[in-house]
């Protein structure tokens, strides 16, 4: 599964719990259901689309380092 297949499964999933159909979160993010349905076939869809249904249903789409230190800093957990 890729990156994008992960995070897209979670947005979908959030938005049923939300109780909303995948054509209605596509509709709402300004995307058609069928490129929704693509995306999810190919686990791949630019990022633009992406951060559009992620803001839809009240996620947000974050880069952090993998760098165990920084991350800590970056938590506020370094010292805990």
């Amino acid at each position: 599964m890729t990156v994008v297949s992960t995070l897209l499964n979670e947005i979908i999933e959030l938005a049923r719990r939300k109780g909303m159909k995948q054509k209605d979160l596509a509709a709402q993010a300004g995307l058609s259901a069928e490129m929704l349905s693509r995306a999810k076939k190919s686990g791949d869809m630019h990022l633009s689309s992406l951060i559009r249904l992620a803001d839809t249903v009240g996620m947000t789409l974050q880069l952090v380092t993998d760098d165990p230190v920084l991350n800590k800093i970056s938590n506020g957990t370094l010292f805990n």
